[in-house]
């Protein structure tokens, strides 16, 4: 998988189109004539970076300054963010998954939207789904872990901080189960899954083994199951027992008495309800009654009665007569139904009477039961069995609780077994693909500066697998480490021929001008006869020992003061 181009284009203007070769691709800045005036801050990064930026980067590099980071370059700002939109596309090609485009822009000041994310020309939703849609194009997965942009540091090093370190890439905030996933990943282990699932039920482990500790730090399971069957011993005699049958006879003849007493006192209570319901429909009666002619107008009701005794002569009775009627017939009624209430009140006082007797009966039996020591002993032994059956129900959780977090420990533990056995099988394929990569980078670590360099791994405390270098020789100088990473690179992409995997097989370099000429010589010269590609921003000044004509047909774009990249 190769860089084909990388275009920037704002409107309907190309403001630069830069096509990618097979081998070294040189960005230089200004003419590769010895003598010629050389430069910085002309753009020769910002095409990594830009290559960056279409692989998923927030691209925030491009304008700011990464050592000070509150420094910006203003111009390129107002570009990148002004209208029309500058729109940078990256276009790729793999043998097996065919051409490709990615395309981005920035959000345009003022507006909202997050600017252009498109692939293959279809627009994207998020930066999220781009960034799964690029990774599913260059390696084949969308899955979680590792993400996109913690592999993408790998194979864009825009910056010499990022040449400086070969395994270590991800900056300050990469932690050691980041690197396990990128680099297992990088070597083959695509199950990186099973990896994150491991620190996840390692995790677990030590919380359920933490409360297992704390759940059996009074009693111990065997204790508790002893327990449990000593108390329900003790609950079974004690149920059997004789106080708690009722077997004792002062217990069962109160008892009985006391039974009947509330037999008759409920008896007495339903009466006494149903009465108590009688007085109240009756009162309510009254009070309709003395209600129900209160709002009649008398006044106009007499002259309507006599009105109408002019035209019907049957009439006969004047009104006088009919109103004393009236109300002596209410009268009557209303003393009728006081009489009633009467007589209920005293039948309701009467069954009042009866449960004030039946209680007090009650209480005379009760009272003399507690008295007795018969009643003392089976309060006691109630009591007791009362206490028993609530120890059991404690000791019953606890065990429960106990054997819960037993069983989760013993499937935790399963499953651990399970993740161990599959990635040490992934770790016996792991070694000989470490092996194959060793091949190509000891032999150009040796061509490079005559010391042999190594790829190992190995387990950390905590279990992840750990990547290292190790060399024969003493410490690593600046511009080893910046040609060891050079070489690492190089022999990385000799390794995914080697081994079949269709990963991509370009790496963008910045800051390499560290390097000793001699070997920065053999650097470029194995890179222009690989099978990928080395992208290379670099000084031309700084670039000694390489002949112009080596440099004139490997240089893909040349910048200066006066043709700046988004030529400002």
């Amino acid at each position: 998988m190769r860089l084909v181009s990388l275009c920037i284009e704002r409107g309907n203007q190309l403001l630069r189109e830069i096509t990618f070769k097979d081998g070294l691709n040189l960005i230089l800045d200004g003419p590769t004539g010895r003598g010629q005036q050389s430069g910085n801050n002309v753009g020769k990064t910002t095409v990594l970076r830009l290559i960056d930026f279409c692989l998923g980067a927030d691209g925030d590099e491009i304008w700011r300054d990464s050592e000070f980071r509150g420094s910006i370059n203003q111009e390129v700002f107002d570009l990148l963010h002004g209208t029309p939109a500058v729109v940078i596309t990256l276009t790729i090609y793999d043998r097996i998954r065919g051409v490709h485009s990615f395309c981005r822009s920035f959000k345009v000041k003022g507006k909202k939207g997050t600017g252009v994310l498109s692939i293959d020309d279809v627009l994207q939703d998020s930066i999220a789904t781009y960034r799964d849609e690029v990774k599913n194009i260059l390696f084949g997965t969308k899955s979680r872990k590792p993400s996109l942009r913690q592999l993408a540091p790998k194979f864009v090093r825009s910056s010499a901080g990022l040449m400086s370190k070969t395994l270590k890439f991800l900056g300050p905030f990469g932690k050691e189960v980041d690197y396990e996933a990128v680099h297992l990943f990088l070597f083959g282990f695509f199950d990186v899954d099973v990896l994150e699932e491991r620190s996840s039920l390692n995790i677990r482990r030590g919380t359920v083994a933490r409360d297992l500790l704390g759940a059996t730090r009074q009693r111990k399971e065997g204790e508790i199951e002893q327990l449990l069957l000593h108390l329900r011993r003790k609950i079974d005699d004690a149920q059997a027992s004789i106080h708690l049958r009722g077997e004792v006879s002062e217990i069962t003849a109160a008892a009985n008495a006391v039974s009947k007493i509330r037999a008759k006192a409920s008896d007495a209570g339903s009466r006494l309800a149903k009465v108590e319901a009688e007085i109240a429909s009756v009162s309510s009666a009254i009070e309709s009654l003395k209600h129900e002619y209160s709002g009649i107008d008398d006044v106009a009701v007499k002259s309507i009665y006599s009105e109408a005794g002019k035209y019907n002569e049957r009439l006969h009775r004047d009104w006088e007569e009919l109103s004393d009627f009236v109300v002596n017939l209410r009268g009557r009624k209303e003393r009728f139904l006081q009489l009633q209430v009467h007589g209920l009140k005293e039948t309701a006082a009467s069954h009042l009477r009866e449960l004030e007797r039946l209680q007090e009966e009650e209480d005379s039996f009760v009272v003399a039961l507690r008295k007795t020591r018969a009643f003392e002993m089976a309060l006691e032994a109630q009591e007791d069995l009362h206490e028993m059956l609530k120890q059991v129900g404690r000791l019953e959780e606890s065990l429960h609780a106990i054997q819960s977090l037993r069983n989760s420990l013993e499937h935790i533990d399963e499953k651990i077994s399970l993740t161990r056995k599959f990635i040490e099988e992934g770790k016996a394929r792991l070694t000989q693909r470490v092996s194959l990569f060793n091949k190509f980078f000891s032999s150009l670590s040796k061509d490079l500066y005559g010391e042999q360099y190594l790829l190992t791994f190995d387990e950390s405390k905590n279990g992840s697998i750990v990547f290292s270098l190790t060399s024969v020789g003493a410490n690593v100088g600046a511009g080893k480490k910046v040609s060891q990473t050079a070489a690492f690179d190089i022999a990385y992409i000799k390794f995914l021929h080697a081994a079949g995997i269709n990963f991509p097989t370009f790496v963008c370099h910045d800051g390499v001008e560290a390097i000793h000429g001699n070997q920065l010589s053999e650097l470029l010269t194995a890179a222009n006869s690989l099978e990928g590609q080395l992208i290379l921003a670099a000084i031309s000044d700084k670039l000694p020992g390489i002949s112009e004509t080596f440099l004139k047909e490997n240089t893909i774009l040349q910048l200066s003061q006066d043709d700046k990249l988004f030529r400002l």
